[in-house]
């Protein structure tokens, strides 16, 4: 039994490594998860269970059997944290796997009129709508943007006929004052999509919408977005 605990806990380790590795495109140089932890990349959510599951494996390890037998076995309850991190990294997928696709999130054109689409942002709720031309991401519109133009315009009101192009230079990506945007891969890594969210709640200008596109560039057209809500589980 003990012996079996054993064997179960280092095949599952084993396991696990090759995940990071094949997530990473890591060499087999060096262990995965060390590489992991020591560049501040394992998800938060997970990073207390890699970090002790590391230090019984290297004991295992690099530690002589006394009489052929391990010196430290892994308990029943070991196993079972082990597992759950396989499950849990197993399951945590990629930028594709967790964005919101392309065609469940309202967007807009250049030549659309503004007030449709804010209605519509009114009525479901919506902080930021893309605004794209040929799929690819131009701009973005919110209330930001519509209180910018209001006030640099001295109106009371956005005029009926106006479209997102007589917003235009309001709705660059660089323009948002009360937030800023991002492009991933879609193949990206979601912990690592979690990390840049974490990362701006230390920054003076929070990160409110991440772009998935096929390489991660702006001049690719948009596969889907992410919010926080979207990578609630790595907080």
């Amino acid at each position: 039994m003990a012996t079996d605990n054993t064997v179960e806990f280092l095949d599952l380790y084993n396991r696990l490594e090759r995940l990071i590795r094949e997530r990473y495109h890591l060499s087999r140089d060096g262990g995965a998860i060390a590489w992991l932890l020591n560049r501040d990349k394992a998800p938060r959510a997970l990073r207390d269970e890699l970090d002790y599951c590391r230090e019984v494996r290297n004991f295992l390890q690099h530690n002589e059997r006394i009489d052929g037998s391990y010196a430290v076995i892994p308990s029943d309850a070991m196993l079972d944290a082990l597992r759950a991190t396989l499950s849990r990294f197993e399951a945590m997928g990629s930028a594709d796997d967790v964005c919101t696709r392309r065609e469940q999130i309202r967007v807009a054109a250049l030549d659309d009129a503004v007030r449709p689409v804010l209605r519509d942002m009114a009525k479901h709720g919506y902080a930021h709508v893309p605004v794209l031309e040929d799929g690819r991401v131009v701009g973005v519109l919110s209330e930001g943007t519509v209180l910018a133009y209001l006030v640099d315009d001295m109106t009371l009101e956005i005029p009926q006929n106006a479209t997102l192009r007589d917003l235009e230079a309001r709705l660059s990506l660089g323009a948002h004052e009360q937030g800023r945007f991002a492009f991933v891969a879609r193949h990206e890594p979601a912990d690592e999509v979690a990390e840049l969210f974490q990362a701006s709640l230390r920054q003076a200008s929070r990160l409110a919408m991440v772009f998935v596109t096929e390489h991660g560039k702006p001049d690719e057209r948009l596969l889907g977005i992410i919010t926080a809500w979207d990578l609630a589980k790595f907080f």
